[in-house]
Parts: C-alpha cells; sequence; structure tokens
C-alpha cells in the first residue's frame, strides 16, 4: 500500500532502512525517534496526549470531511478542526494546512464571509457589553444558531430535526475559552466521536468493555 509521507519512517522503524545520503540519514533517524508501529499500523509519540494515528491522503479526506460536517461535526474554523483531530487522535505532517483549505472551499462556511467580500467590507466580530445577561449562555446560543443557519439553508422548519446533532456536536468541541470540551468538563473524559469508529483510533482499539465498565 502507498504511505506517501510515511514510507521512510516506516522502512526504517520496520526494516532499518535509511537514504544513502548521510546528512538525510541522520534526518530521518531524528525524526523516526518520534513514531513507533503499534500493530502494524504508524504512531506518533506525544508529549501531553497519547499515540496519535498516521493517516495516508484518503483517511485524511474522510476524518477532515467528518470532523467538519459529520454527525458531530460543528462547520468550525481551521484551528478548531485540527484540534478536534489531533484530540481525537490522528496526526500528519500537514494537519493544519489542510484543515484551512477545507474550511476555504466548504461552501456554507464561506457563503457569508464571499458575499462581505464581494462588498470590500471588512468583517470584524463584536459585542455590547451588558453586565445584567448571561454571557456564557449567549455565547452557546450564538453558536448554535450559527450552526443551525449552515446546516438548513433555506429548509428552516427543520431545525428540530437538527436540533439534537448539533447540541452533540457543541459538547464534544473544544471551546476557545477552557481549551476542553463541555463534555470533559463534565465526565473527566472526552467522548468517542463516529469518526474514531470509521477510522479506527488508538484508543478505539485497545478499548475494553470490561474495563470500562469497572
Amino acid at each position: 500500500e502507498e504511505q506517501g509521507w510515511m514510507t521512510g519512517i516506516w522502512n526504517y522503524l520496520k526494516a532499518g532502512v535509511l537514504p544513502e545520503d548521510k546528512d538525510e540519514a541522520r534526518k530521518m533517524r531524528i525524526r523516526s525517534a518520534k513514531f513507533v508501529i503499534v500493530r502494524n499500523e504508524l504512531f506518533k509519540r506525544g508529549i501531553s496526549t497519547p499515540l496519535l494515528k498516521c493517516l495516508t491522503t484518503p483517511q485524511v479526506a474522510y476524518v477532515v470531511e467528518e470532523i467538519h460536517r459529520g454527525i458531530c461535526g460543528m462547520h468550525s474554523g481551521a484551528r478548531s478542526i485540527a484540534t478536534r483531530i489531533l484530540r481525537a487522535g490522528y496526526y500528519w505532517p500537514t494537519l493544519k494546512s489542510d484543515c484551512q483549505a477545507y474550511v476555504q472551499k466548504c461552501k456554507e462556511c464561506q457563503h457569508f464571509e464571499d458575499f462581505l467580500r464581494e462588498l470590500g467590507i471588512k468583517h470584524l466580530s463584536t459585542s455590547m457589553e451588558h453586565p445584567q445577561t448571561n454571557g456564557q449562555a449567549e455565547a452557546a446560543n450564538k453558536v448554535i444558531l450559527r450552526e443551525l443557519k449552515k446546516r438548513l439553508g433555506s429548509a428552516k422548519r427543520q431545525w428540530a430535526d437538527k436540533l439534537p446533532s448539533i447540541l452533540w456536536a457543541y459538547h464534544c468541541t473544544p471551546q476557545s475559552t477552557t481549551q476542553e470540551t463541555p463534555y470533559r468538563l463534565t465526565y473527566g473524559a472526552d467522548a468517542m466521536i463516529p469518526v474514531e469508529v470509521g477510522e479506527t483510533s488508538h484508543r478505539r482499539q485497545v478499548f475494553n468493555s470490561e474495563q470500562n465498565a469497572q
């Protein structure tokens, strides 16, 4: 199978194969120290994160699509998508730039920005001060309403059907203020999201239902 960017690392870890050039060989040894092969799959070691599953191009396409607009998708920005992908347990070298490129091509995400750009309007987010209101609730409601608009388009009457999946997506998305998901703050662990089943993550591979029940 074509492994793309992983080929050199895989060949060195699996069979000790190095480039003929001494400088390139030294770079490969240093780079490969950050990776490990588990159950015939390549993973990247993390400092404060578990093993991150390394993905090929076809796998990348599925993961980005599912994270951005799947069952737990929020049509989030590139930074939020990249954070969710890392937290779900995946890695590839161009993760951030690929997320940025995907968001820029998303019709639902770019519709409003394109409209403003055509009019030469610079979009700056701001809010008025209302000390008596619940700022946290307002922020959450704003995110939920924005996602409803993106998902529904002109089919406004279907909002009740879409709301449960949007709420679930919100609970599984890291917030910029806390860098944590509402789910993790409540239960002490991240929820296992659908993408981890479709493209099996490391924690999905080692999951044990009996130990989890204990």
